[in-house]
């Protein structure tokens, strides 16, 4: 066909047109399919020129993909972003529609008309829509008036309906094809193994990381191999195997731990839930972080942590020996010296309570869970209130307790929960003043246990609540520098209540006072 043909076609040269655009945009190589067809559409009825304003939303799809191109020695075909805010092919684009103009002298339209058309022409509009998205819009222009007619329109507009579902296709193609490079690039980036399995536990995609720890030798892990297969030389992979095999209802993530022996290696494993909805696919992701050497550098912290400790005890014991000693002879009309001593004294304390707090600190660490075992709770409890009364007698404080729907027993460290709890207390009366109160509350809902302690004290700002519970983290707050503290004991609080299973928190406000709790859940 050739741009001098009949301005009207044969119904079977448009069925030839027609069925030619059709077999052109089942490609999805749009940046040459796309000018093929305008060519072609353009050569079918004879337009000179030819004219693609993109809509911005699309440029980065269609960047670099249009170019100055000849359709015929009388035919120009080009393509701009923008321009649709103007013009006849704004027209079009607002109407949604595609227009016919037969001459830009006579037409009523014409003081919309831009650059692009000149006196005595005639022109076609034809927008690119597909799923409600307004893409492009197509400009065909002849010199001559009276040129196109309604079935040029028509034509063109069905072969541009078939090209506009296929640039919509191309795109989303484009984007799916973008995604994919992105996550593998993303995938190939993380350092640590991460596997993407199918519900029978196939591996579908695994990263480099994986692939370095877990792919050598023959029986290494591959993709489109089952994990089970893989998982019997390799103990890391037991409990992903027993989720695979029996999935806990109502749950789409876990973590856990896990060590490899074979490999000696430890790792923290989160896994989760993937779903494809519209191919019916899905399957678990499972990400392993290596904490092989965090957990070496943490034992080797232990080892040194209980050498130092159990060392330092005798010294210490010696200094305040040879205080007291020295106490005995020395004449009591020298008052500077008995304060000096009392200083060495009261510093050597404060560092034995120190190696006392971290040594409890790793002995609750290295504990074995099996410690734990049924505590009648309304004896522990009138435990930690005896235990914290003449503390707060000294400073006239109101200790009340407030204490309902218990449960008979719960399931727990004795030593570890007790101290949990007398370390709050003991808290809250060391940071509460003179005829202050204290109220512990003490209750059970759902299965959890609630242990809370109120107090009225001196509070602590905002800015500080995050670190609380960190090792060696003391609040500088006006009114509380006379009142010794190493900082551990809420870390202290915070390891035990972890160990069983809980989460602490702190709320609180300077100068009207704090709240320090912590749940359990009841077995």
């Amino acid at each position: 066909m050739s741009s001098r043909m009949l301005r009207r076609l044969d119904p079977s040269s448009e069925l030839e047109l027609l069925a030619e655009v059709s077999q052109l945009v089942t490609q999805f190589d749009m940046q040459r399919v796309l000018g093929k067809v305008i060519r072609l559409v353009a050569n079918a009825i004879g337009a000179t020129r030819a004219h693609l304003f993109l809509h911005p939303n699309y440029e980065l799809d269609w960047r670099n993909i249009f170019q100055t191109d000849r359709l015929d020695p009388d035919t120009v075909f080009s393509a701009s972003v923008g321009g649709l805010e103007n013009g006849l092919q704004g027209l079009a684009a607002q109407e949604r529609k595609g227009l016919l103009v037969r001459d830009t002298m006579m037409d009523d339209r014409r003081y919309v008309f831009g650059d692009e058309l000149r006196d005595g022409q005639s022109a076609l509009a034809i927008p690119l829509i597909c799923n409600q998205d307004m893409m492009a819009v197509l400009l065909l222009l002849h010199p001559k008036p009276e040129h196109f007619t309604e079935n040029h329109l028509r034509l063109v507009q069905i072969a541009m309906n078939q090209a506009s579902v296929a640039v919509h296709n191309a795109r989303l193609e484009n984007h799916v094809r973008s995604g994919k490079h992105q996550f593998q690039a993303v995938l190939h980036a993380i350092n640590n193994p991460m596997l993407v399995l199918d519900r029978a536990g196939i591996v579908q995609m695994m990263n480099a990381a994986a692939n370095r720890y877990f792919a050598e030798g023959q029986m290494g892990l591959q993709i489109g191999r089952n994990l089970y297969d893989f998982a019997q030389g390799d103990s890391a992979f037991t409990h992903i195997l027993d989720i695979i095999a029996y999935p806990p209802s109502g749950e789409t993530h876990w973590l856990f731990k896990a060590h490899s022996e074979q490999r000696n290696l430890h790792f923290d494993v989160l896994m989760s839930e993937w779903e494809n909805p519209m191919q019916s696919e899905s399957g678990y992701v499972v990400m392993m972080h290596d904490v092989t050497t965090l957990i070496e550098l943490d034992r080797f912290k232990n080892d040194m942590l209980r050498m130092a400790s159990h060392d330092l005890r005798s010294p210490l014991a010696l200094i305040t020996g040879y205080c007291d000693v020295i106490e005995m002879d020395l004449p009591k009309d020298i008052p500077n010296l008995l304060g000096y001593l009392e200083a060495i004294r009261r510093t050597t304390t404060r560092m034995d309570n120190l190696l006392t707090d971290l040594l409890r600190i790793e002995r609750i660490q290295s504990s074995p869970l099996e410690l734990h075992q049924p505590i009648v709770l309304k004896a522990l409890l009138a435990t930690i209130m005896e235990h914290s009364q003449p503390a707060a007698s000294q400073k006239n404080q109101q200790l009340l307790a407030d204490f309902h729907d218990l449960p008979e027993q719960i399931i727990a460290d004795p030593i570890m929960i007790r101290e949990a709890m007398e370390n709050l207390v003991s808290n809250a009366i060391k940071y509460t003043p003179d005829r202050g109160q204290i109220i512990v509350r003490v209750f059970s809902r759902e299965t959890a246990l609630y242990f809370v302690v109120e107090d009225n004290g001196v509070g602590i700002g905002e800015e500080h609540l995050p670190k609380l519970f960190t090792s060696f983290y003391r609040a500088k707050q006006a009114g509380t520098e006379h009142i010794d503290g190493t900082g551990v004991g809420l870390s202290l609080v915070k390891t035990v209540v972890e160990r069983h299973q809980g989460k602490v928190w702190v709320e609180s406000k300077v100068g009207v006072g704090s709240q320090f709790g912590f749940w359990l859940p009841l077995n």
